[in-house]
C-alpha cells in the first residue's frame, strides 16, 4: 500500500506535530508532503530528505519573510497543485489547508482535522486584533480575502472520503461549518514518557527556580490562549507561576505582571526539559479555549491535576475531581474564587496519582495507532 501525509506547515514542533511524527512512525514508508518547512526549526524530528515535496511559491515567501502568514494568499493554490496520483491512501493531518488535498477516485482520502480553520471561522475577529487588521485598508483587504478563502475551505472540506476529528467538540464544529459527520480519534499522547521520572540535580541553575515550587503553564503565547487571565490573577497571589511558550504575545504578558516577581517566562522547551519541568510542577493551570490540548494530558501522565476553563475539548479530558477543577467564567472573574478551591482539593488529597494516570492513558499512543490502523488499512 502507498501512502502519502500532507500537512500545511512544519515551521514549530507543537501538538499537530506530534500527530504527523506518530503517523510516520506507524506508517515508515509513506511520503511527506508539506506547503511550507523550516529545517532549523524541525529538522530533528523532520529531516529534510524524509520530505517528498515543499510548495515552492509558499516557500520562497516564507524563506524572505519567516512568517508564515504572507503565505496565507496563495496556501490553496499550492495544497491544490500537489499531485498525489499513484497513491493508494492520503492522509491529511489538517487545521487549515491540507484537507484540500485533490485525490482521485481510487485513493483513500483520510483528514485527521486538529481543527476547521479557526481563524476562517469563530476565531476571525480575535485573529485580526492579533495581528492589528482590524480596521481601515487593511481590514477590508484581510475581510476579502478571508471570504474568499471560506468559500474555499468549506468546498475542500467535502473532498475527503473519511473524515476524522480530534476530539467530540472538533466533531461538533466540523458539523457545524463544513455540514459533515466526523470520527473521533484523540491524538496520540507520549504518556509513559511523562510518567518515567526524570531526576537531575542542576534543575535550579538551568531553569531559575525550586522544585515543586511553582504552577506551571505550556502554550503558545497568542492571544487566543488567553494567557493574560493567568497572569492577572497570579499578581494577586502568592504562588509562582512557570509560562513556557514563546510568540509575540510574551512581551506585553511580561508587561502585565508588573513587580510581580512570582510570574517566571522561559522560552519553549521540548524533549526531557519539557517533560522534568512538568514533573516538578506543583499542578498545571489553562486558562484557553481550546478544541483539544495535549498538555493537559501530559501533565496527568505525569500525575498532575489541571485547573482550566471549563470550555471545549478540556471537558472531555479533565473529569471534576478526577484529573482537575475549573473556573467556569470567561473573562476569569471567578479563577481566584475556583483556584482556591482547587489548591484546597490538592491539600485534602482529591486527587489520587493512579486515577489521574489512569484518565491519561485513555489517550496513548497505542490507542491512537490501533484506530489509525483500522481506518487506513480498513476496507
Amino acid at each position: 500500500m502507498k501512502i502519502a501525509i500532507v500537512h500545511e506547515m512544519l515551521v514549530k514542533l507543537w501538538w499537530a506535530e506530534k500527530v504527523v511524527e506518530k503517523l510516520l512512525k506507524i506508517f515508515p514508508q509513506a511520503d511527506l508532503y508539506t506547503l511550507i518547512y523550516d529545517e532549523k526549526k524541525v529538522g530533528t524530528i523532520f529531516p529534510k530528505e524524509k520530505i517528498k515535496w515543499i510548495a515552492k511559491g509558499t516557500q520562497k515567501i516564507y524563506d524572505i519573510t519567516g512568517n508564515q502568514r504572507f503565505c496565507l494568499p496563495l496556501m490553496a493554490r499550492a495544497i491544490e497543485s500537489i499531485d498525489f496520483s499513484g497513491y493508494d491512501v492520503v492522509i491529511a493531518s489538517s487545521s487549515g489547508f491540507a484537507h484540500g488535498a485533490i485525490t482521485k477516485p481510487e485513493t483513500k482520502f483520510i483528514v485527521y482535522y486538529h481543527s476547521p480553520t479557526r481563524y476562517l471561522w469563530d476565531w476571525t475577529n480575535e485573529y485580526k486584533k492579533d495581528i492589528g487588521a482590524t480596521k481601515w485598508i487593511k481590514g477590508f483587504l484581510l475581510n476579502s480575502l478571508f471570504l474568499k478563502i471560506r468559500q474555499w475551505d468549506y468546498i475542500a472540506s467535502k473532498r475527503s472520503d473519511i473524515s476524522l476529528a480530534n476530539s467530540e467538540n472538533v466533531k461538533k464544529r466540523i458539523e457545524k461549518y463544513y455540514r459533515k459527520d466526523a470520527f473521533v480519534i484523540y491524538p496520540p499522547i507520549e504518556t509513559t514518557r511523562f510518567w518515567s521520572k526524570i531526576e537531575k540535580e542542576d534543575f535550579k541553575t538551568r531553569f531559575w527556580i525550586e522544585k515543586n515550587s511553582y504552577f506551571v503553564i505550556v502554550s503558545a503565547l497568542t492571544e487566543f490562549k488567553k494567557i493574560d487571565t493567568a497572569v492577572k490573577n497570579f499578581k494577586n497571589l502568592s504562588e509562582n507561576l512557570v509560562i513556557i511558550g514563546e510568540w509575540k504575545e510574551k512581551t506585553h504578558l511580561e508587561n502585565l505582571k508588573w513587580e510581580k516577581n512570582n510570574i517566571i517566562f522561559l522560552w519553549a522547551k521540548y524533549a526531557e526539559d519539557l517533560v522534568e519541568l512538568v514533573q516538578n510542577s506543583k499542578w498545571m493551570i489553562f486558562p484557553g479555549e481550546e478544541d483539544f490540548w495535549i498538555v493537559p494530558i501530559e501533565a496527568m501522565a505525569s500525575w498532575k491535576p489541571v485547573f482550566a476553563y471549563k470550555w471545549g475539548g478540556l471537558l472531555e479530558t479533565i473529569k471534576e475531581n478526577i484529573s482537575g477543577n475549573f473556573f467556569t467564567k470567561k473573562d476569569g472573574s471567578d479563577f481566584l474564587e475556583n483556584f482556591e478551591i482547587f489548591k484546597k482539593n490538592i491539600e485534602d488529597g482529591i486527587f489520587k496519582e493512579e486515577a489521574i494516570q489512569k484518565e491519561a492513558e485513555k489517550y496513548s499512543e497505542a490507542v491512537f495507532e490501533e484506530n489509525i490502523r483500522k481506518i487506513v488499512e480498513g476496507g
